[in-house]
């Protein structure tokens, strides 16, 4: 009897989270696209096309960040089936390694490069990490002729959360004059370095002018939509197929809930114990 109930009060609730998040649009968070050891964030490319071609052979569509927009603030209608898929840093194998593909499998795209770090090495990622280069001025261009899209992820890639006032304002307002410059294109949408940020951040996000921003798991709600909090899915280098298909499927958005829990858990377990 009591079996029959957990399994009843799960079903329940599976069935409430569907109907609740059905519309939600699954967003998924690559970096390197190269088989690097020991980093979670490169997923070598054979993982990479595995995931295009499940996507392309399911009927799946990869959407624009402006096709998102629309979507929660328009209630315009997505492909049943819809991505978002995102690129971290900029680096140069998104375009020698993940363009081609993504182009094979009729798939688009969004790059958010960092604008002090474009075509040079990847030394803001001073913890060991190897080093590489980012795509250049040309490549970013190259890029968007290919239909792909490109926008901010701030001048040098700090902790937001750790600005001082003028910095903020010059790492969210400048990085985007400056992408509009370069890329003679607005720039709306901006993706947290590190994904972190809080209300302070959100609203100088706003008064720069951005449409939306995204985010990791910390700090996002899960039970409304927050165009400048929008949850990403990291894909990492040991990425199981099985778990790829969750991610993308109809039920993500409970895979970014036990994450997000789970981080939430820690940083008590945390305080706890200091």
């Amino acid at each position: 009897m009591m079996i029959s109930l957990v399994i009843f009060l799960v079903a329940a609730l599976l069935v409430i989270m569907y109907i609740k998040f059905r519309n939600y649009v699954p967003i998924l968070m690559y970096h390197r696209i190269a088989d690097v050891p020991g980093d979670r964030n490169s997923l070598p490319a054979e993982k990479f096309e595995e995931q295009l071609r499940f996507l392309a052979q399911n009927g799946y569509t990869a959407i624009t960040p402006d096709m998102l927009y629309m979507h929660y603030t328009k209630q315009k209608r997505l492909p049943r089936k819809s991505v978002l898929l995102t690129f971290d840093d900029g680096y140069h194998d998104n375009y020698t390694e993940a363009l081609p593909l993504l182009q094979k499998y009729n798939m688009t795209a969004v790059v958010f490069p960092i604008y002090n770090w474009i075509g040079k090495k990847n030394q803001w990622e001073n913890f060991g990490k190897q080093e590489t280069t980012t795509m250049t001025e040309d490549e970013l261009r190259l890029w968007l002729k290919a239909g792909m899209d490109v926008q901010v992820h701030t001048l040098n890639h700090p902790f937001l959360t750790e600005c001082k006032d003028e910095q903020l304002t010059d790492e969210l307002v400048k990085s985007k004059q400056q992408f509009e410059q370069l890329l003679k294109r607005p720039m709306e949408y901006l993706c947290y370095p590190y994904g972190f940020f809080d209300k302070r951040v959100i609203d100088e996000v706003r008064k720069a002018g951005y449409k939306m921003a995204f985010a990791i798991f910390d700090n996002v709600p899960l039970w409304h939509i927050n165009l400048f909090a929008l949850p990403r899915i990291p894909v990492p280098s040991h990425q199981k197929m099985w778990e790829f298909k969750l991610k993308v499927s109809s039920i993500h958005v409970i895979f970014i809930a036990m994450r997000k829990w789970e981080r939430d858990f820690k940083k008590l377990k945390r305080k706890m114990f200091k």
